[in-house]
């Protein structure tokens, strides 16, 4: 049986290697060139013509007839324009390889109102309506490999042939050997493309010189945002007391737009879409396998139909391997964890603001959006918050419902700040000054005041020590622990940094408790170090290795490299996945999930003229939208649970003495180590790591 599976998994790996080669020799159906000639445009309506003769697809003859025919009026028009030339000659090169990639593929949607690709989900090609994938193959089957109790995500693309105003899908269960994955696991998403700034597909920086076509969230219902092509700008639709209506979130600033006022939702299950003839729609499964799902290949179906008529048939195979995947750790050091987080304003207090004090919507929010936290790996959120001493309800409360959602509260992150008031930041640099004056002429005039300056600097520490020692007496007598972060300034700078040592000194010697602080290789030059450090930038072996040997558990981590906000899930897969790992980093803790105040809206992509807005999710009035920056996030740390795996495996192995055990087991590490996570596949890396994992466990159990 064993052997079965690797050789199954093998043949996997190798189809996918040979499919990708192919998919790198096919064509796009987006011009590469803003320009085009009437010679061009008569040479690629010859081609039509040859098209047409070539099939006998019904639906696609009439697609390719109808292009032809705009085609031949528009350049039959004494005043074409350039762009209505460059728009037609688009249509034509879609219309010429959607006919070519549909004639390939013998028997499939041959007389459907579209053809289906499936595709690579977390590609780094932005796919949009007029463009056919690259990377994809007209197919009528998805395959998944889940490890048990896991989500995965797959995709395909529908390239309509003719209008369809209702399109729906629906998803059986899979069968297996005399067990079944019910059809609840399958969660299927329309992707929305919507208006973003120029940058916004690789980068947080924002571009207001144009606004681009960007393929990003992913909705049950596609009209809860709406499009205007004209005039480049994106509307939510609200259901206000008084009525429905559709509400402008475009802009440079964009007009005010609160999640906790206005009422919006999206579906919970996936609504009939809407097909246009000569675009392009992608669609996204979210597959999750119950975690007591036996190993085995499970099969089902995705009807589709399309204005009422029957329209095809997907055949959905899901491959459930015979592990769960383990709690991250470190790749430097397996019995070390690698903590999960990042920087979010899901905070009761900000929360019950926002409701005007509502409890029940306050948790209703929180609890939502913590669940989907925890779906997509962020197990140890920090509360990015203060306990108020005298109210701490509101955060304990926070920490309940945290819990409740499946976190892991030890350590805790984010107990409250630790430093002074920054409006006594300016008594510390008298102090400075007069300490500087001392030094250089040390007179006891000069003495005396620098004396009298650093009383003055002592006695701003006294509320500060104060709040620092109940918040932590507090927030562990609560939890039962006292393994807690308090929070240092953010990016100081070196007085800043020299501002803080007393209080660092306090709260690691005194109080007993740790310290976090974001910041640079500063901070090595620091007496009182933080215990965990978030160093700006790309993260290297170098910056890590530095950080460990400034004593022991320390911690490191990066942010802003990038920040969230580029929409591509290949690369932020990548930036909070196997780089990190890799780096012997510990933590991914990336600023931010979504930001939202009452100057800032959430939806809109403008937040000054330097930064897009960052997010990785849209807020609802109760839950999120999740995006494809989101899936990537949520598949870089599977990458890294998948690596756990494979080194935990290949411990076992090395320390049973079996020789042949061993060997796999070194050349199974030997081939993580040497892989450059920076240049491979995501996709062939974690297939690689599967490959790896199934001959340990088969040696494991003598096959």
């Amino acid at each position: 049986m064993r052997k079965r599976y690797r050789s199954a998994m093998l043949a996997v790996c190798l189809l996918l290697a040979m499919a990708s080669t192919a998919f790198a020799n096919s064509g796009t159906g987006a011009s590469t060139s803003g320009a085009w000639t009437l010679s061009q445009l008569n040479g690629l309506k010859a081609r039509l013509d040859t098209a047409i003769g070539a099939t006998s697809r019904p639906q696609l003859l009439a697609y390719l007839q109808q292009v032809k025919s705009d085609a031949e009026t528009a350049i039959a028009s004494p005043s074409l324009s350039q762009d209505a030339g460059l728009a037609i000659k688009e249509t034509m090169e879609y219309a010429l390889q959607l006919a070519k990639d549909a004639n390939q593929a013998a028997g499939l949607w041959t007389d459907t109102p579209f053809i289906l690709y499936t595709v690579p989900a977390l590609s780094p090609e932005k796919r949009l309506p007029n463009t056919i994938p690259t990377d994809g193959a007209v197919s009528d089957q998805i395959r998944v490999v889940s490890a048990q109790g896991d989500y995965e995500a797959s995709s395909f693309v529908l390239a309509a042939l003719a209008d369809a105003a209702s399109v729906t899908f629906t998803a059986s269960a899979l069968q297996g050997d005399g067990e079944s994955i019910p059809a609840s696991a399958i969660d299927l998403r329309v992707v929305k493309t919507w208006y973003q700034g120029g940058t916004a597909w690789q980068s947080y920086f924002f571009d207001d010189t144009k606004d681009v076509l960007t393929p990003e969230l992913l909705l049950h219902d596609e009209k809860l945002v709406s499009v205007n092509h004209v005039t480049k700008r994106n509307s939510v639709r609200v259901d206000y007391p008084s009525g429905t209506q559709y509400v402008d979130v475009s802009g440079s600033p964009p007009a005010a737009f609160s999640s906790f006022t206005a009422p919006f939702e999206d579906s919970p299950t996936l609504l009939p879409i809407e097909l246009k003839q000569g675009e392009s729609k992608q669609m996204w499964l979210t597959t999750n396998v119950p975690k007591e799902t036996p190993e085995g290949i499970y099969t089902g179906t995705i009807d589709i139909v399309a204005d009422g008529v029957p329209a095809g048939q997907l055949t959905l195979k899901i491959r459930v391997l015979p592990f769960e995947l383990p709690s991250p750790k470190t790749y430097y050091d397996l019995d070390k964890d690698f903590y999960t987080m990042i920087y979010h304003s899901a905070r009761m207090k900000d929360t019950l603001a926002g409701f005007s004090g509502n409890v029940q919507m306050a948790e209703t929010k929180l609890r939502n959006q913590y669940r989907n936290l925890v779906e997509h790996n962020v197990i140890n959120l920090p509360t990015n918050a203060a306990v108020d001493i005298n109210n701490p309800q509101p955060y304990l409360r926070q920490l309940e419902l945290m819990e409740e959602a499946g976190m892991d509260l030890n350590p805790l992150f984010g107990v409250g700040p630790l430093f002074p008031s920054n409006e006594d930041f300016p008594i510390w640099t008298q102090y400075l000054q007069a300490k500087a004056a001392f030094e250089a002429n040390p007179t006891p005039q000069n003495q005396a005041l620098m004396q009298q300056r650093y009383a003055a600097y002592e006695q701003t520490l006294v509320a500060p020590k104060a709040y620092v020692q109940q918040a932590f007496d507090i927030v562990t007598q609560a939890l039962g622990h006292t393994n807690v972060y308090f929070d240092a300034w953010d990016e100081a700078g070196w007085d800043r940094l020299l501002w803080q040592q007393e209080m660092w000194r306090f709260v690691k010697e005194d109080v007993g408790a740790k310290i976090f602080a974001t910041g640079h290789d500063d901070h090595f030059n620091l007496e009182i170090k933080e215990d965990f450090l978030n160093w700006v930038g790309d993260p290297t072996r170098e910056k890590s290795a530095g950080w460990h040997g400034m004593g022991e558990n320390k911690i490191i981590t990066n942010y802003a490299h990038p920040h969230s906000g580029p929409e591509n899930p290949d690369l932020m897969r990548q930036r909070h996945g196997m780089w990190l790992y890799k780096a012997n980093y510990d933590a991914v803790y990336n600023y931010i999930w979504y930001f939202e105040s009452p100057y800032v809206s959430a939806w809109s992509d403008y937040v000054d003229a330097t930064y897009r807005s960052f997010g990785f999710v849209y807020p609802t009035q109760t839950d999120v939208i999740d995006t494809l920056a989101w899936e990537g996030f949520r598949e870089g740390i599977d990458d890294i649970r998948y690596a756990t795996k494979l080194k935990q495996l290949a411990e076992d192995a090395l320390s049973s003495g079996n020789s042949t055990r061993v060997a796999a087991a070194n050349k199974a590490l030997s081939w993580l180590e040497t892989t450059n996570e920076r240049t491979t596949s995501s996709d062939l890396l974690r297939l690689g790591m599967i490959d790896r994992i199934m001959k340990l466990l088969a040696l494991e159990n003598g096959n």
